[in-house]
C-alpha cells in the first residue's frame, strides 16, 4: 500500500538561523559552600525515617554538611550524595567537612532503606581542575578510591565545575581511570545546565558513569538584574528560542547527545531567592538578593499570599515594606510539572539541591512519592524530548523552541533544495502491542513553512506522506494506517524538500491502535475551544459535538463525556496538577489540545 499527499510549496530561499540567548550561570554549589565555610553539624534525632515507598526512577539527593538531617525520608531517596569533600590542585583532600562522621547516621539510614550512598568530591577552579586531571591525576584517583574503600559509601560523585574546554578529553580520561580503579562503585558526575564551554563530552562520560547529574538551577540569582525563578520550566527569555529555562536545557542535551536519556538525572532546586524590586510585577528590576531555603520561602508565601506565574510555571510572592519585594521559588506543584517532563522524556530521574532545605514540611516528599511511587505508564505518542525520537545531522542546525509544542517544546531546522538530507529525524514507538496495526498522526507546531515528507517504515515496506506544515499549524495530521507493527514501525523525515530556506518544525507523533477502526476514518481535525478560569478548571466548547476525553500524560483516560453540537462542558475534576490532553472524536474527525492543570 502506498500513500502520497502532496501540497503546494511556496518559494523561499536562505538558511534558517537561531536567536538563542547565551547566558552563563555561576556555581550554586560553590556559593553555598562559601556561605557555609564553618561546619554546622546539627544534632540528629533518633527517629525512624524508614518507609515502604518503592521508587520508579532515580531520586538523587545532595545532603550538605550544613543542614539538619532529622526529617529526611530515606525510602524516597535512591542515591544519597553526602556533600562535600574538597579536593585541591594536588589531588589530595583539603577539607573533608567532617566526612564521614558528620553523615554517619544519614548514611546508615539510607543503607537501611536500600539507597546508594556516595561522597561528593568538589573543586571549582578551572586551573586547579586542570592540575587534577593531568599532572596529579594518579594522586587524585588514589585519593578518591581511598575515600570509597575506607568508608561505608558505595561510590563517588565528582563535582568539578568551571572545567576548561581544553580539558574535555582529560576529564573523560579521568573518569575512565576512576572507573577502572572502582569497577563496582556507583560513579556520577555533576554536569552544567548548559555546557557553553564545550568541556563535557556527555556521550563518553555516560559510557563510564552511572549518572550525569545535570544542575538545572541558577537561571536567576544574586547576579540577576530582574527578579525571577531560578528554575523556570518554560519562558523567561526574550523569545521561545532563549536558553532561559529547563525545557530549553533538556532540548540542548537531547540534540547534542540523543542517547544520554538513561544516564541523565535532572537536578532541581529546593531553594529560591528574594529581591528588593522596583515594582510589583514579574520581570521588575531587582537588587539586594537573598538566597533562602524552601521552608522560609513557603512560610513567606503563606504570609503574603502565594501567586502563580503562568509564564514560567512557578510560584512567587510579593509584598511592600516601603519598597517592593519579590520571592521566587519552586513548590510541590511546579516541581511536579518538572517531574512530569523528566518522566515523559524517559530520563533516569531527578536530583535535589538540597536535602534538608524543606525542613519538616511534608509536601515536597509527598510530591516525590506521587511522581515516582509507581511506574510510568506507556503513553500514546513519541515526543521530540523522548529517547525514541532522535535527531541526526549537525546538532547546531537543530534549534530548541519552548512554546506551543507538545510538552512545551519542539525543534526546528531549515530545508534544503537538493539532497541528500543533511538533517533528519527518526521516531520509534513503545507500542503496547507489537503485533497490532496502528494509525499514525504527526503534530505540527506553529511556524512550520516547508512541505515535509514523512517516511513510514513498517517491516520491509515504506510509505510516504508529504505534509505542507504551513497549512496545519497546531494540528494533528494523519500519516495514514493502519500500519502493521509486527516487523517494526518507525517514521523518518529529512530536510531535503526541494526548496531551501524554509522552516521545518519537528515535534510529536502519536499512534492509535487500529483494532476496530474503519480505514475510512476521517482525520479532518475537529474544531473546539478550551478556556481556563481559573487554571484549576477548563471549559470546552465544541460546535460539532463528539466524544470528549481527558487523557493524562501517560495517555490514560481520566474522564470522558458525550457532547452534543454547540455544547459547553466544564472539567473541574479531582486530578493532580500536570499536563493533560483534551480530545474530541466526532463524525467530522479527531483533534486534541494540550492543557496544564494548576492546583
Amino acid at each position: 500500500m502506498g500513500i502520497m499527499a502532496i501540497f503546494i510549496l511556496s518559494l523561499l530561499a536562505g538558511p534558517i538561523g537561531s536567536i538563542d540567548e547565551i547566558t552563563e550561570f555561576p556555581s550554586v554549589h560553590l556559593q553555598a559552600m562559601e556561605q557555609n565555610r564553618t561546619d554546622q553539624i546539627h544534632e540528629v534525632l533518633t527517629v525512624d525515617n524508614s518507609g515502604d515507598a518503592q521508587l520508579y526512577g532515580t531520586v538523587f539527593g545532595f545532603l550538605p554538611y550544613w543542614v539538619n538531617q532529622t526529617w529526611l525520608q530515606y525510602d524516597l531517596i535512591s542515591v544519597l550524595a553526602v556533600f562535600g569533600v574538597e579536593m585541591g590542585a594536588g589531588g589530595t583532600i583539603t577539607n573533608s567537612h567532617g566526612f564521614p562522621s558528620t553523615f554517619a547516621t544519614a548514611m546508615d539510614q539510607a543503607h537501611a532503606n536500600d539507597a546508594i550512598v556516595v561522597v561528593t568530591v568538589t573543586n571549582f577552579s578551572g586551573s586547579s581542575i586542570h592540575s587534577i586531571l593531568t599532572t596529579n591525576r594518579s594522586t587524585a584517583i588514589a585519593t578518591v578510591a581511598d575515600l570509597v574503600n575506607s568508608t561505608v559509601v558505595d561510590g563517588v560523585c565528582i563535582d568539578f565545575e568551571n572545567v576548561q574546554a581544553a580539558d574535555s578529553e582529560n576529564l573523560v580520561t579521568f573518569m575512565e581511570d576512576l572507573r577502572a580503579e572502582l569497577p563496582d562503585a556507583h560513579i556520577s558526575i555533576c554536569t552544567p545546565v548548559v555546557d557553553w564551554a564545550g568541556a563535557f563530552n556527555y556521550s563518553e562520560l555516560a559510557e563510564t558513569c552511572d549518572a550525569l547529574m545535570m544542575m538545572c538551577y541558577a537561571f536567576s540569582g544574586s547576579w540577576s538584574t530582574v527578579a525571577g525563578p531560578n528554575a523556570p520550566l518554560v519562558g523567561w527569555g526574550s523569545s521561545p528560542e532563549s536558553s532561559s529555562n529547563m525545557a530549553w536545557a533538556l532540548c540542548d542535551y537531547v540534540r547534542y547527545e540523543p542517547e544520554v536519556h538513561e544516564k541523565l538525572v535532572v537536578g532541581l532546586p529546593y531553594y529560591g531567592h528574594q529581591w528588593e524590586t522596583a515594582g510589583s510585577s514579574p520581570h521588575s528590576s531587582a537588587s539586594n538578593c537573598s538566597t533562602l531555603f524552601y521552608t522560609t520561602l513557603a512560610d513567606r508565601a503563606e504570609t503574603y499570599g502565594p501567586l502563580w506565574n503562568e509564564e514560567s510555571l512557578t510560584p512567587w510572592y510579593r509584598f511592600n515594606s516601603g519598597d517592593w519585594n519579590q520571592g521566587w521559588y519552586d513548590d510541590d506543584v511546579s516541581l511536579g510539572l518538572k517531574y512530569d517532563m523528566v518522566t515523559m522524556a524517559g530520563m533516569q530521574g531527578i536530583g535535589i539541591w538540597a536535602l534538608g532545605y524543606d525542613g519538616d514540611l511534608p509536601e515536597l516528599w509527598n510530591q516525590l512519592e506521587t511522581s515516582f511511587g509507581e511506574p510510568a505508564a506507556n503513553d500514546l505518542m513519541t515526543d521530540n524530548l523522548e529517547e525514541c525520537c532522535t535527531v541526526h545531522g549537525p546538532s547546531s542546525y537543530w534549534h530548541p523552541y519552548t512554546e506551543d509544542g507538545q510538552y512545551h517544546t519542539f525543534f526546528f531546522t531549515g530545508s534544503i533544495s537538493s539532497g541528500p538530507d543533511v538533517n533528519w529525524v527518526q521516531w520509534n514507538f513503545h507500542l503496547p502491542d507489537s503485533t497490532a496495526g496502528y494509525y499514525l498522526e504527526v503534530y505540527i507546531p506553529p511556524s512550520g513553512a516547508a512541505a515535509v515528507t514523512y517516511h513510514i517504515l513498517h517491516g520491509s515496506v515504506e510509505d510516504s506522506v508529504t505534509v505542507d506544515q504551513s497549512a496545519f499549524s497546531e494540528q494533528w495530521v494523519s500519516l495514514g494506517g493502519p500500519y502493521n507493527s509486527e516487523d517494526g514501525l518507525s517514521v523518518t523525515a529529512g530536510d531535503h524538500t526541494g526548496t531551501g530556506g524554509q522552516r521545518i518544525v519537528i515535534d510529536a507523533i502519536r499512534f492509535i491502535n487500529g483494532t476496530g477502526i474503519e480505514q475510512s476514518f476521517n482525520y479532518f481535525p475537529m474544531q473546539f475551544t478550551v478556556s481556563a478560569s481559573p487554571a484549576s478548571s477548563f471549559t470546552v466548547c465544541s460546535p460539532d459535538g463528539g466524544q470528549l476525553k481527558i487523557l493524562d500524560i501517560s495517555g490514560r483516560t481520566v474522564t470522558e463525556s458525550n457532547l452534543h453540537p454547540g455544547d459547553s462542558w466544564m472539567w473541574n475534576g479531582n486530578a493532580p496538577a500536570g499536563v493533560y490532553f483534551i480530545s474530541i472524536d466526532g463524525n467530522r474527525g479527531f483533534s486534541s489540545k494540550r492543557v496544564v492543570l494548576i492546583r
